[in-house]
């Protein structure tokens, strides 16, 4: 395999705080549910269509993946790269439904789950895949000490792994029940001992049981893999063998959208994400599968001394804004109004908690709420309560394009004409983060939260604050929220899906967090057929087809 010259940089593991921050802006997977038959564009529909055989498929996504240990990232563009390299234990098709892949059965209550593996499974250096190799991926991912940003977030923080590798069996407990034990240990990417034994191994390449090996990496540019022949326990029994499998993968580093349409258009790509503009070029002509995900949330800082720790002004400062409006602006017009929390595909828990939550806009009866609370207006127009002016800065994520930046400039704006002394402040992923978990000094913030489970999501509503070292982003104290959650814990499942929607609109109540837009995502076929995961196509159940 040929590696160009990677940047230190890249391959240092990132801090607690950073990593958990990344779990909440960063965790876009490049497809979801489907709009229809998940099928290539022009002249490749599936269907009836010829497969091609050891054909190459072409995919582009939009940065440079970084560092490649599988449990050492959550940022979207790493796992869909390590999709290719390695396999889960259950496949979760995008209606919720549990299937086999590396285990062909599981037994599973709120505190133990019994995963069964298939047997003859291999990792990609020739070595078989064990039930102690894949108890000790769960115990590198829960040892502090390895900083892993899927502990606490996407798996408990307190679970035990425990093998028998005559039976084929690896057993998962945690201390305290946890509703979606199976759903959050049964996504988790599974690497070989070699790799876990030296992590450095994974960093810029991959050692797992996937249907893919990567053999080419140039860092910003491309990365290709190989098929494996003997691959044969892929989801719901795909196979290396299974007609239009591709012989090889070609993931193109494409950071402009119109370029990535412009190669899609020419017969230069099978797959790209385009949210932009361009998708207007594309949506008549190729099949699409798309996530949803929440790209308006407004959290506003409720540490002491900040303006949002007052109640009557996180009230004001929610009633003065039109969501409606503020949709359709940060979507570019393709968006809709967000129901839940948690919404990536295979979401666990479908209900709306949003509807009839977030405030009709009504300026004067929020600019009258200030006055009753003691901002008062002064000669330059600015409220002021003893002394203290109303200010606030509103940050957001600057690689989030113009729609969001526009979206923060009319907030501002209406806050600005209420009487608060309001401005924005766009910021890169690592810089956002470090103010958001490190520095503390924000105001308000749009900050997109994309999880699957409502579970996933309580350590950044409540708990400990990031200045008391924990992840509770906005320093939320919400009692009827923490004993809805506690609640809910106790029901396994999906009984539990009323008391989570009951936990989030006590959040809504009290004006704590204010999801407002999703957007819908379309990866754009064409040539191609996939099984659409939360973190991409599946690659093996990518298939190629004749145009």
């Amino acid at each position: 395999m040929r590696i160009t010259a990677l940047p230190k940089e890249m391959v240092m593991r990132i801090g607690p705080k950073v990593a958990f921050a990344a779990a909440l802006t960063l965790l876009l997977a490049a497809c979801g549910g489907s709009d229809g038959d998940s099928a290539g564009g022009p002249g490749a529909s599936g269907g009836d269509a010829e497969p091609v055989v050891d054909g190459t498929f072409t995919y582009a996504v939009a940065a440079d993946p970084g560092n490649l240990h599988p449990h050492l990232t959550v940022l979207a563009a790493t796992r869909a790269v390590d999709a290719y390299l390695y396999d889960k234990l259950v496949y979760f098709t995008v209606e919720g439904e549990a299937l086999p892949w590396l285990a062909e059965s599981w037994e599973a209550t709120p505190d133990t789950v019994t995963y069964t593996l298939r047997d003859g499974i291999t990792c990609s250096d020739g070595t078989p895949l064990t039930a102690s190799v894949v108890a000790a991926n769960f115990q590198f991912v829960v040892d502090e000490a390895n900083v892993s940003p899927l502990r606490g977030v996407m798996v408990p923080a307190e679970l035990t792994a425990t093998a028998d590798d005559a039976a084929r069996t690896v057993t998962i407990t945690v201390p305290t029940p946890d509703p979606f034990l199976l759903q959050s240990t049964g996504d988790v990417f599974i690497a070989c001992q070699a790799g876990l034994d030296d992590p450095s191994l994974l960093e810029e390449a991959g050692i797992g049981t996937g249907m893919f090996e990567l053999t080419e990496v140039v860092r910003d540019d491309h990365y290709t893999f190989q098929r494996r022949d003997d691959y044969a326990w892929g989801p719901d029994g795909r196979a290396a063998a299974d007609p239009g499998t591709p012989a090889t993968v070609n993931i193109r580093v494409v950071a402009n959208e119109s370029t990535a349409a412009n190669l899609l258009l020419s017969g230069e790509l099978n797959a790209a994400s385009v949210v932009g503009p361009d998708r207007q070029r594309l949506e008549e002509s190729y099949e699409q599968v798309t996530l949803r995900a929440i790209v308006g949330e407004l959290f506003f800082n409720q540490a002491a001394g900040n303006p949002g720790a007052d109640d009557a002004v996180r009230a004001a400062l929610a009633q003065a804004l039109d969501f409606e409006e503020l949709m359709s602006v940060i979507t570019g017009g393709y968006g809709a109004r967000s129901e839940a929390l948690a919404i990536i595909d295979p979401v666990a828990c479908r209900y709306d908690a949003v509807d009839g939550n977030l405030p009709e806009q009504d300026t004067e009866a929020a600019a009258t709420a200030l006055d009753e609370a003691g901002w008062t207006a002064g000669s330059d127009g600015v409220r002021a309560k003893d002394g203290a002016p109303l200010q606030l800065e509103l940050i957001y994520n600057s690689t989030r394009g113009d729609t969001t930046a526009a979206a923060a400039e009319l907030i501002a704006s209406t806050w600005t004409d209420l009487g608060v002394a309001a401005t924005t402040r766009g910021l890169p992923p690592t810089e956002y983060n470090e103010v958001v978990f490190g520095t503390g000094a924000w105001g308000a913030a749009l900050l997109p939260v994309n999880l699957r489970l409502p579970s996933q999501i309580v350590p950044f509503l409540s708990g400990p604050a990031p200045a008391d070292g924990g992840v509770n982003l906005a320093s939320i104290d919400n009692p009827a929220y923490t004993a809805a959650v506690a609640e809910a814990m106790t029901l396994p499942g999906q009984e539990g899906c009323a008391t989570w929607q009951e936990a989030e609109e006590a959040l809504f109540a009290e004006y704590d967090v204010l999801p407002f837009a999703d957007e819908t995502i379309p990866t754009f076929l064409d040539g191609a057929t996939v099984e659409p995961g939360g973190d991409g196509p599946i690659p093996a159940t990518i298939r190629l087809t004749a145009s």
